[in-house]
């Protein structure tokens, strides 16, 4: 995709129609796909659009949008854009979004591309492994006209419609073969791939991969059906691939005006994106800590009143010396805040958590900017629990390293401060 075709900006951005070749088609087109997922991708003013807090890849046409995650104080412009969207790809490789090896990831051909280039890449990847390994098979029924009798004959539905055709039989039966909702779903994605992106490339490794899927018929679900899908012993290794197929088929708005033209979006909401990248970070290291009994894990959700349930982000848990099994709460918020500065819904909703996860100390966690991580502040003890001394702690994580690259240098000081110093 050519770079003058691709306009770069960051959430909470505006672009106005007119500037960096955004056009009105483009802002029409945009507003209708905004309204058909909710609004929640973008604020619409007159002429004008403001990004919220989805980052990734737009493509409205031959027009590539790139919408970069920002949490820092410097200025738009190029050295932000060289800054956030290394820093993205990696977050999205840290998160499980997005797979490429080492050698991938460092290949110049892979960082000259944009967001969209690269997952379409990883898609294609797990499509070819599969096809590879052989596309799985699947017990269906069938029901129809065969030249054969095979299975079941319906014999209302067969004089109905060959009392001419003596030499067919309408029949119910079971077929062994590829033509799966597993397969079907890929080939829906591919499909879209072909007809609506324009890197020729991409686009002729689709049309060979495609050739695997004659016999198949595309998906006819709803998306919704995409989250219902099990997995068994002969479809696991699907898992990637129909992850990420599920991101195309949800995000692609075809024909939104008279010229025929589509929009593909890979959007990413930023807050769940960094929830996944600190909870992947944590969890590298659990393993470091086998004398602590560190660990780290999601919580369920937990009913607390009724039929009304809160699930915080990450639980940590460790041994101390004494034995004692010790429980934190980490709760991310990917937003610019001052060092004493939270929001009183957010304390009060980690005051919460330590009641009800059994946590004597809870984390905010925030990237830094130029905040200092100060330590635990307690909250004030209540006549209901005088006994309990817990606190909440604003934990400002530095997410790069001098050269500006992403890190996870932060998770050794964080684990060494709260973890190791106690134990």
């Amino acid at each position: 995709m050519s770079k003058s075709n691709t306009i770069t900006i960051f959430e909470y951005e505006r672009l106005n129609v007119g500037e960096k070749g955004f056009n009105q088609y483009h802002f029409n087109a945009l507003v209708k796909f905004n309204d058909l997922h909710g609004g929640k991708y973008f604020t619409i003013g007159f002429n004008k659009i403001t990004f919220k807090s989805y980052v990734g890849v737009l493509q409205v046409g031959s027009k590539v949008i790139e919408i970069l995650p920002k949490a820092d104080n410097k200025s738009y412009g190029e050295q932000s854009r060289s800054k956030w969207q290394p820093a993205l790809l990696r977050m999205l490789q840290m998160a499980g979004y997005i797979k490429l090896n080492e050698t991938e990831s460092a290949s110049q051909s892979i960082t000259r591309r944009n967001l969209l280039d690269i997952y379409l890449y990883t898609f294609i990847k797990e499509v070819e492994r599969l096809t590879h390994l052989g596309l799985v098979k699947k017990y269906h029924h069938h029901v129809g006209n065969e030249k054969v009798l095979k299975g079941r004959l319906l014999l209302s539905k067969h004089i109905q419609h060959n009392l001419v055709h003596k030499e067919r039989f309408y029949t119910e039966h079971t077929i062994y073969d590829h033509n799966n909702k597993y397969n079907s779903i890929l080939k829906t994605a591919l499909n879209i791939v072909e007809n609506c992106y324009s890197d020729i490339s991409i686009k002729q490794t689709v049309s060979q991969q495609l050739l695997y899927f004659t016999d198949i018929d595309s998906w006819r679900g709803s998306v919704s059906e995409l989250d219902k899908l099990n997995f068994d012993r002969k479809t696991e290794q699907y898992q990637d691939a129909i992850s990420l197929a599920k991101l195309i088929i949800a995000n692609y708005c075809p024909n939104f005006s008279a010229g025929n033209q589509h929009i593909l979006a890979l959007l990413f909401d930023m807050n769940k994106l960094f929830e996944n990248y600190i909870f992947k970070c944590l969890k590298k290291y659990e393993s470091s800590l086998p004398d602590q009994n560190f660990s780290v894990r999601r919580q369920s959700k937990q009913k607390f009143w009724g039929d009304k349930t809160i699930r915080p982000d990450i639980i940590i848990s460790y041994q101390t010396k004494e034995k004692a099994l010790n429980n934190f709460v980490v709760d991310t918020k990917w937003k610019v805040i001052d060092e004493d500065t939270p929001s009183d819904t957010d304390l009060k909703q980690m005051f919460v958590y330590n009641f009800q996860f059994n946590a004597h100390k809870s984390f905010l966690f925030y990237p830094k900017t130029d905040q200092s991580n100060k330590g635990i502040k307690h909250y004030e003890r209540s006549e209901f629990a005088k006994d309990i001394n817990h606190g909440c702690e604003l934990y400002f994580a530095e997410l790069f390293d001098e050269e500006e690259n992403l890190s996870d240098k932060f998770i050794p000081e964080f684990v060494l401060k709260n973890i190791l110093s106690l134990c």
